[in-house]
């Protein structure tokens, strides 16, 4: 299997998911609900994006040089994953304080949960494989 296409396959799935499923389902619920949750999209679009990418190009150094790690690896994203949406809240609590809070949170989440599994199913195949 060659990792590195593997790899790219992975960000442009992530890509395709964030920007064009989310971003149009986003926009739906905007239009049928009448909701301005456009600097909340973006957000978590940015923090998915950068998780995502992150996450592939680590995935593909250690698959590449140190195999025996990928259980580790694994395990590693999804504290690092956590712990950055933790980070992400708080930074969006300390910008628009809690009345805010009650529009991100769910776009947040709907983002948050669609990268895990997107990331989940992706590497259960790719692991079989490798």
């Amino acid at each position: 299997m060659d990792i590195k296409k593997q790899c790219w396959n992975y960000i442009m799935q992530s890509m395709i998911l964030v920007l064009v499923v989310l971003n149009v389902l986003g926009h739906l619920v905007m239009r049928i609900w009448g909701l301005d949750i456009k600097s909340e999209m973006a957000a978590s679009m940015v923090f998915v994006l950068v998780v995502e990418v992150t996450s592939a190009l680590v995935w593909r150094w250690v698959a590449l040089k140190h195999k025996e790690m990928l259980p580790s690896f694994f395990t590693g994203v999804s504290g690092f994953r956590f712990l950055g949406a933790l980070v992400m809240l708080l930074i969006w609590y300390l910008a628009v304080g809690s009345e805010g809070m009650l529009t991100f949170i769910p776009v947040f989440f709907a983002y948050y949960i669609v990268s895990l599994m997107h990331h989940s199913i992706f590497f259960s195949i790719v692991s079989k494989r490798i």
